[in-house]
C-alpha cells in the first residue's frame, strides 16, 4: 500500500539507503530479498530479474513499487513534491502545465484540490467559468503580466499542455481563450525563450504548432492574430490531420519566406505539399545553401510523386546547389534511381561531376570493380559544401554512397545540418553499419554539433525516442559507441527507449 505524504517526507535518503540494503541482502543469496527483487523487477524487464548480479535500479525499483509507484524517479519525483506546501505545488503544477503535461497529470492526480486553486490554475485547465468571474472583478488581470510565470493570462492558456488538440480539456481551453479576448486581451501576445532571446513564440504557435488544437487557433485568429508570425505556420506541418495548417491559410497565412515548403518536405505528405503550392509557395525559393524545395525533397528522400508535384509547378530541374550539385545529381548519388529517371524524363541535365560518378559507380560495382575505381579515385573537391554531403548521405542511410566518399578522401568529420557529423546523423537515426563504418574510419566521438552542443552519443540519446523515422537498431549503436570509448554523458539519464535503457544499464550509466 503506498505510504501517506507525511510518513514519505522524512526524506528521499531514507529509500535510498533501503534500496542499497536490498540489493546488499540479494547479493548475498538472501532468499527474502531476492523473491522482492524477481516480484518486482520481472514485470518491468524479465532480463534484470533473471540476472544473477542485480543492479541498484532493480532494487529502488522494487522500493518504489512496493510502495505503490510504478518506477523510482516517479517515487522519488513524490517526495520531492511532498516536501512543498501547497502553494508551492501549485507553482509547480502550474510551471509544469505549461511546459511538461505527463508531470502536470502526475501532480494534479496526486492532489485533486488543485483544480480550484485560484485564477492561474483556472487559466491552465480551462476553466472558463472562474476566469470569467476573476476578470468581472479584476479586468486589469485581463493583459497584464502576473502569476508564477510572469506573463499575460493569454499565455497560460494557449501554452497549456491541456489545451493540446487529443486533450479532454481542448475544448474548454479554448472556450477560455475566448473569455479573454472578450474582456481585451492581445490575441498576439507571444513569449521569449529564455535559450533564444531573438524568437517570438506567440499565442497563436501555440495554438497551432505546438498543441493543434483548431478551435483554440480559431479563436485567435478571429481576434486578429497574426497568421504570419514567422512560427506558426512552419510548426502546423509537423501535424498529420493539416487542421491548423488549412486554418491559417484561409485566414492569410502566406508561404513565402515562412521556409513552410521545405518543412513539409521533411515527411512525405503530397496532401500537405499541394496546398502549400496553391497557397503561393516558391518551389524555387532558395536557403543558405542554395537548395531549392526539389534539392531538399530528394535529400530527404521523398516519394516519385512528390518530386512530380514539385516538377509539375514549375521547380527548376537544373537550379544548382552551392555545391554545383542539381537535384539529378543528389538522387544519383543517393541511390534514388527511379527519382533520376523522372528527372531524366522530365528534361534535368544528367551530367555529373568526377566525384559524384564515382559515387555512382562504386555503389554499384562488383568486388573487381571496387577494387578498380579505388586506385583510380577522384580528387576530392573543396569547393565549399562538399564536405557536408558525407553527413547528408549518412542521415539518409545510403552506405554504399558514404564508403565511397570516404574512399574518395572526403573528411570523415565534415559538418551538414545542424553542425553535426555523419556520425551525429548516423546515431540520431540509428544506423549501425554506418555508425561502425564511420568508427572504424576515425570519426570524432568528442566532436560537438554546432547548434545543440552534444557529442554523437547525445544525440543516440535523443534521438532513440524523438526521431520521427526511429526504426534503427539504437541499442547496437549504444554498444558501438562505448566499446570504442565514446563519452557517454550525453547518456546520463534513461532515454525512454528500452533497449537503450537496457544496454546503458549494463555499463552502469544509469540507474
Amino acid at each position: 500500500m503506498p505510504i501517506p505524504a507525511e510518513v514519505v517526507r522524512l526524506n528521499l535518503e531514507y529509500y535510498r539507503k533501503q534500496a542499497k540494503s536490498l540489493l546488499k541482502a540479494a547479493k548475498a543469496g538472501d532468499p527474502g530479498a531476492l523473491q522482492r527483487l524477481r516480484h518486482f523487477s520481472s514485470e518491468l524487464n524479465p532480463e534484470h530479474a533473471a540476472a544473477t548480479l542485480p543492479a541498484l535500479h532493480d532494487a529502488q525499483l522494487a522500493v518504489a513499487r512496493e510502495q505503490g509507484f510504478p518506477s523510482w524517479p516517479r517515487f522519488r519525483a513524490f517526495i520531492a513534491d511532498s516536501q512543498l506546501d501547497f502553494q508551492g505545488l501549485v507553482a509547480a503544477f502550474i510551471d509544469a502545465a505549461v511546459s511538461d503535461g505527463k508531470r502536470a497529470e502526475a501532480i494534479l492526480s496526486a492532489n485533486p484540490k488543485i483544480a480550484d486553486a485560484g485564477f492561474y490554475v483556472a487559466l491552465v485547465l480551462g476553466n472558463s467559468k472562474r476566469v470569467e468571474q476573476t476578470l468581472a472583478k479584476m479586468p486589469q488581470l485581463g493583459n497584464a503580466r502576473s502569476g508564477p510565470q510572469n506573463c499575460e493570462p493569454l499565455l497560460y492558456v494557449c501554452f497549456s499542455r491541456y489545451a493540446n488538440g487529443r486533450s479532454t480539456r481542448a475544448a474548454d481551453l479554448a472556450e477560455t481563450a475566448r473569455v479573454l479576448l472578450r474582456h481585451g486581451a492581445e490575441a498576439n501576445a507571444f513569449s521569449v525563450p529564455e535559450s533564444f532571446p531573438n524568437i517570438r513564440l506567440s499565442c497563436l504557435y501555440a495554438a497551432t504548432g505546438l498543441n493543434n488544437n483548431p478551435a483554440l487557433a480559431q479563436a485567435l485568429l478571429e481576434a486578429g492574430a497574426n497568421p504570419n508570425d514567422g512560427e506558426s505556420l512552419y510548426h502546423s506541418t509537423e501535424h498529420r490531420d493539416l487542421a491548423c495548417m488549412k486554418l491559417l491559410l484561409s485566414h492569410g497565412a502566406t508561404p513565402a519566406g515562412a521556409n513552410a515548403l521545405k518543412h513539409m518536405l521533411d515527411r512525405e505528405d503530397l496532401e500537405g505539399l499541394r496546398l502549400l503550392l496553391a497557397a503561393g509557395a516558391d518551389p524555387n525559393e532558395t536557403n543558405e545553401r542554395g537548395e531549392t524545395a526539389l534539392h531538399w525533397a530528394v535529400w530527404r528522400g521523398r516519394s516519385v510523386e512528390t518530386i512530380a508535384a514539385l516538377v509539375d509547378k514549375g521547380a527548376d530541374l537544373n537550379a544548382r546547389r552551392k555545391d554545383g550539385r542539381t537535384a539529378y545529381a543528389l538522387a544519383v548519388v543517393s541511390g534514388q534511381t527511379q527519382v533520376a529517371s523522372l528527372l531524366q524524363a522530365r528534361g534535368a541535365d544528367t551530367g555529373l561531376s568526377e566525384l559524384d560518378g564515382f559515387v555512382r559507380d562504386c555503389a554499384t560495382a562488383d568486388p573487381e570493380q571496387l577494387a578498380r575505381l579505388l586506385a583510380t579515385r577522384p580528387a576530392v573537391n573543396h569547393e565549399p559544401g562538399y564536405d557536408r554531403l558525407l553527413p547528408d548521405l549518412a542521415a539518409n542511410h545510403y552506405t554504399p554512397a558514404v564508403r565511397a566518399l570516404l574512399a574518395a578522401g572526403l573528411p570523415v568529420n565534415g559538418r551538414g545540418e545542424a553542425g553535426g557529423t555523419a556520425l551525429h546523423w548516423a546515431c540520431w537515426k540509428g544506423h549501425a553499419d554506418l555508425v561502425e563504418v564511420l568508427i572504424s574510419h576515425g570519426a570524432s566521438l568528442t566532436l560537438e554539433d554546432t547548434e545543440f552542443h552534444a557529442t554523437p552519443s547525445g544525440w543516440l540519446h535523443h534521438g532513440s525516442t524523438n526521431c520521427a523515422e526511429g526504426t534503427g537498431d539504437y541499442a547496437r549503436v549504444a554498444r558501438l559507441l562505448i566499446a570504442a570509448g565514446a563519452p557517454m554523458r550525453g547518456c546520463a539519464t534513461p532515454s525512454g527507449n528500452a533497449q537503450v535503457d537496457t544496454v546503458l544499464r549494463e555499463h552502469g550509466l544509469i540507474q
